[in-house]
């Protein structure tokens, strides 16, 4: 293990495992590359369980229910079962966030995720190490009226309960000394780059969510997933210190990366880590009218901060 770092988390997100035929192909002409999927899953766990992690942190759409996919039901369901058992086959401890893609074809609801990955719906879980509080934020928490008024039971925006807010005020309230690092699927501000900004990435109701962060003043970093590609920036939520604010690349896309957090006192460091896949790596980077720009500025790829 890398001496500067005590506890390592491999952050991923986005993985949409779905083993089939044919690649998925976007809006703009852009390739995913669910066709290989198993390439790109086997590969992933083989890298994390080599990599001295001591935490994998996974930040949604496990798999491609819901939405616009259109994946079979009994597809969906041996997905998912497959994904825990090997996921928690690795050797460090797995914590996973639902995604909008992670619930039943076509109706929305997270009863299947929930089950299988024995997660309350609409609510994270808190993580103690010894360098900082990792609060995982479920976003993935809709009223049921929205969820039925929306296109096959899914919003794409999130939205944390009531519930989940009480839950991440107490999780504040109680960090202590140690630093906060926030981790959802859906994002709670707009990213810096120049792509334009679409309000379905976001958490609708980010603002009840941010209050609570400003008021506590103790999150150091927010990490998220949901829009495959890289992102960041440092944003001042108040007169203290800013908010680093992360976009995590996707699994399933261009640069076919996860992300490297080590943590060492008041240090952290984090690094992007790119998948030894480089024909598919390419082949999603040149698809459509070019999807480079979801990997970012080469300055995001090593990005050290201060957890104090």
């Amino acid at each position: 293990m890398n001496r500067f770092a005590q506890s390592v988390i491999g952050i991923i997100s986005d993985t949409h495992y779905w083993q089939r035929a044919e690649p998925v192909i976007t809006e703009e002409g852009g390739i995913q590359l669910q066709h290989r999927s198993e390439m790109l899953m086997t590969t992933l766990l083989d890298e994390l369980a080599r990599a001295g992690v001591t935490q994998i942190l996974h930040l949604g759409d496990v798999t491609c229910g819901g939405g616009t996919f259109e994946m079979p039901a009994d597809v969906f369901i041996d997905t998912l079962e497959n994904l825990c058992r090997r996921f928690q086959e690795l050797p460090v401890p797995v914590a996973v966030l639902p995604g909008n893609h992670d619930s039943w074809p076509g109706t929305g609801t997270m009863d299947a995720f929930s089950r299988i990955w024995a997660a309350q719906p609409g609510i994270g879980t808190t993580i103690d190490l010894a360098e900082a509080r990792l609060v995982l934020l479920n976003s993935q928490g809709h009223p049921a009226d929205i969820v039925a008024a929306t296109p096959s039971g899914d919003p794409i925006f999130g939205w944390v309960n009531d519930g989940e807010l009480a839950r991440l005020d107490q999780a504040l309230a109680t960090a202590g000394d140690r630093p906060v690092l926030l981790f959802s699927h859906q994002l709670l501000h707009p990213w810096a780059g120049d792509r334009e900004w679409r309000d379905f990435y976001r958490i609708a109701n980010a603002d009840e969510v941010l209050a609570i962060i400003q008021r506590h003043g103790n999150t150091r970093a927010v990490f998220q997933g949901h829009a495959h590609r890289l992102d960041i920036q440092e944003v001042a939520l108040d007169s203290r210190r800013p908010t680093l604010f992360v976009v995590v690349p996707a699994i399933i896309e261009y640069p076919v990366a996860w992300m490297r957090l080590e943590l060492n006192g008041h240090r952290a460091r984090l690094s992007l880590q790119r998948l030894p896949l480089p024909e598919l790596v390419e082949a999603s980077r040149n698809s459509g009218p070019g999807q480079a720009w979801r990997g970012g500025k080469s300055e995001w790829w090593h990005v050290p901060f201060s957890l104090r």
